[in-house]
């Protein structure tokens, strides 16, 4: 198998920050990682089959998805081994690999002790089979007592940057953000301002940042976490446009099931059964406007990121084949107008409020 052989066209955009195509869908490739826990916190996926996850990567590469998205904590190092199998059967310059560091610390004292963080990029090289990373992810905001590890952290990664060693520096933008709110008293200020503090010592040439149906709308006036991005040339990937699945549900009860130890979604309050119903019931107008199925809800959660980001690229979660297909399809539907109006209408009592 080869990339010229298996990928078929899927729509394509410059990332601005990496200077480079990527497909307009990417591979998300946290939930392949499986149930895990990371210093007694949950941290991984349950109902996850290695063999399925492994076809689920083959036949996104068919379809033309040359984005992949991983990190050393999913399954603590086995995403990143997956993906490395997959990098096997295609060149790899046919690919966009991105990884992260901030989170397992292994024996060290800090995750981004600068002993570990080359240790971590050495393992990640080596788990996923390549000489360098396409984007390589601060993936914690934690830098330790005092921001002690800061100053290193952001040194170790500009100077891989220099050697080639990643070609672009990600980090992770807040789930709310507008730039204003730095010099206001209000509830997000100190988290604004924080992150604009983190921004100038990291000087990342890519972000990622949380959008979906139920992302806050933001004033005309506000400059939101895409509007900063376009400004200062910095590529932008999506993440969560499908409410890590909530959004996708279907028929006419919410799924009720249990997590276990090792998967996430069981210390997150927003997976509670009370929650669930209640965002079951907030989409009940959007599913029986456009349809029930996952497949209509995928459709909503897709091309309304895409309607508000155009120039960005989107990261999905899956479990296997089926669920990469029931997200590329989205792609021929587009959403008009009128259905973003009615989408907000819906999901948002008060425009400027999630």
């Amino acid at each position: 198998m080869s990339g010229s052989d298996t990928m078929i066209l899927l729509p394509r955009r410059l990332l601005v920050g990496l200077n480079a195509d990527v497909s307009v869908i990417g591979a998300g490739c946290w939930t392949i990682g499986g149930p895990i826990t990371n210093r007694g916190a949950p941290i991984g996926w349950d109902d996850v089959d290695p063999d399925a996850a492994f076809a689920g990567l083959v036949h996104a590469l068919e379809r033309g998805v040359t984005l992949y998205d991983t990190a050393d904590v999913y399954g603590l190092g086995h995403s990143e081994r997956l993906l490395g199998r997959l990098l096997r059967l295609v060149p790899r310059q046919d690919l966009t690999i991105s990884s992260k560091v901030g989170y397992f610390a292994g024996t060290a004292r800090h995750a981004y002790h600068p002993a570990q963080m080359r240790a971590q990029l050495a393992t990640t090289l080596d788990n996923v089979g390549t000489d360098h990373l396409d984007i390589y992810f601060l993936h914690s905001s934690d830098f330790g007592p005092d921001d002690r590890y800061l100053l290193d952290a952001a040194d170790l990664i500009q100077t891989w940057r220099a050697q080639g060693v990643i070609h672009a520096v990600g980090m992770r933008a807040p789930h709310r953000f507008a730039e204003e709110w730095a010099a206001t008293d209000g509830p997000q200020a100190a988290e604004t301002r924080r992150w604009l503090h983190l921004y100038d010592q990291l000087r990342p040439d890519v972000i990622t940042t949380r959008y979906n149906l139920l992302s806050p709308l933001y004033a005309d006036h506000e400059t939101d976490i895409f509007r900063f991005a376009r400004r200062d040339g910095l590529g932008v990937l999506i993440k969560q446009v499908l409410g890590q699945g909530l959004l996708l549900q279907a028929g006419s009860d919410p799924d009720q099931r249990q997590y276990s130890t090792g998967d996430h979604r069981r210390a997150d309050p927003t997976f509670t059964p009370d929650n669930r119903r209640q965002l079951h019931a907030r989409l009940a107008p959007l599913r029986h406007r456009y349809g029930h199925s996952p497949a209509n809800m995928a459709r909503l959660c897709v091309q309304y990121a895409l309607h508000h980001s155009p120039d960005a690229a989107i990261l999905v979660g899956f479990r296997n084949a089926e669920q990469i297909d029931t997200v590329l399809t989205a792609l021929d539907h587009p959403l008009h107008a009128d259905d973003i109006t009615q989408i907000r209408a819906v999901l948002h009592d008060n425009p400027y409020i999630d």
